[in-house]
């Protein structure tokens, strides 16, 4: 989900587009939150998707806030966060995680290449693979400048369990820049794809 909004044209600072995206960040973590009600899971399950919401919501508008300082970085973390809202209402039926060293989806790192860990692991009697974002497009990635990256292309071949590595290329960046990546995943039964899955990471290069 990439959210354009038309009031950055608008905007009469950056200050005035940081406040307008944080409270659009807040008000659409309400709406997220409705959504898992919606879906009627145990209390438990329930309350930790709506914790996992809310805790995106409060690191989105901290990051817009501080590292923030023009109208696209501020995008790159308000559609970041829309994202990741969205992967923690769906949830998770399979084992899915990426690191980046230690950390994961909120992630700072001095200015070098990005080497993302990516782990997951399907349930019983199913495959996993990585699968594409969209038709034609593999990863979507956000920065402001042009990221390339590599991907060994075992990844995209269906196995009993995914751990691999993405590198994302930072030359063209300078230290403040920011990236992020969504990486969709699938389980894979008889051929079919059965469940996909977004995990979205986002990078402050130091």
């Amino acid at each position: 989900m990439v959210f354009r909004d038309t009031t950055s044209e608008r905007a009469s600072s950056v200050q005035d587009y940081q406040l307008t995206c944080t409270d659009f960040i807040n008000d659409i973590s309400k709406d997220y939150k409705d959504w898992v009600d919606r879906y009627q899971l145990s209390p438990p399950e329930s309350e930790e998707r709506k914790e996992r919401i809310d805790s995106v919501a409060v690191t989105t508008s901290d990051w817009i806030s501080n590292y923030g300082l023009n109208i696209k970085k501020v995008d790159i973390i308000m559609n970041d966060g829309i994202n990741k809202m969205a992967e923690y209402t769906a949830g998770y039926p399979f084992d899915y995680e990426i690191t980046v060293g230690a950390a994961k989806r909120f992630i700072k790192q001095q200015l070098q290449k990005i080497a993302l860990t990516v782990t997951a692991v399907p349930r019983q009697g199913r495959m996993i693979r990585i699968g594409d974002y969209q038709k034609g497009q593999v990863f979507l990635i956000s920065s402001e400048k042009e990221i390339k990256y590599t991907a060994s292309n075992e990844s995209f071949v269906g196995a009993d369990i995914l751990k691999d590595m993405i590198v994302l290329e930072t030359t063209p960046c300078e230290r403040g820049d920011l990236v992020s990546i969504t990486v969709v995943v699938e389980e894979i039964q008889d051929s079919y794809v059965t469940e996909k899955r977004g995990y979205t990471t986002l990078v402050l290069l130091s």
